[in-house]
C-alpha cells in the first residue's frame, strides 16, 4: 500500500463496481431471467453446476440477438431499452441501464 492517492485501473474498478450490481448468485440469475423475459421468453432454463459456483447456464425460447449488436452486448452502459434518460418515465421492460450482462462478464467467464 502507498500514500500517493491514485486512479484505479479500469478493469478493477469495472470488476469492483460490478461486485455492487450483481451481489449474489440469486441476483444473477433473476438479471438473466429478466433479461430473458425482456427477450419475450415464454420458457427458461437454469442449470447450476455446484450450486453455480463452477457454471451457471440459462437458456431460453426468447428472440435472441441479432449479429450486429454482438460487440455491444456485454459493454456497460449500453442497452436497447432507453437512449437517454427521459426514456425512463415510459419504460416498460426490467432491464435498461446497460449493467448487468456487464457485470456478470466482470465478475466470471462468460460463453
Amino acid at each position: 500500500m502507498s500514500n500517493t492517492i491514485k486512479a484505479i485501473d479500469k478493469q478493477s474498478v469495472h470488476r469492483i463496481c460490478s461486485g455492487q450490481v450483481v451481489v449474489s448468485l440469486a441476483v444473477a440469475v433473476k438479471e438473466l431471467i429478466e433479461n430473458a423475459i425482456d427477450a419475450g421468453a415464454t420458457l427458461i432454463e437454469i442449470k447450476l453446476k455446484n450450486y453455480g459456483l463452477e457454471v451457471m447456464e440459462v437458456s431460453d425460447n426468447g428472440l435472441g440477438v441479432a449479429p450486429a449488436n454482438y460487440e455491444s452486448l456485454t459493454l456497460k452502459h449500453h442497452t436497447s431499452k432507453i437512449s437517454d434518460f427521459d426514456d425512463l418515465a415510459v419504460i416498460e421492460s426490467f432491464g435498461f441501464r446497460g449493467e448487468a450482462l456487464s457485470s456478470l462478464c466482470a465478475l466470471g467467464k462468460v460463453s
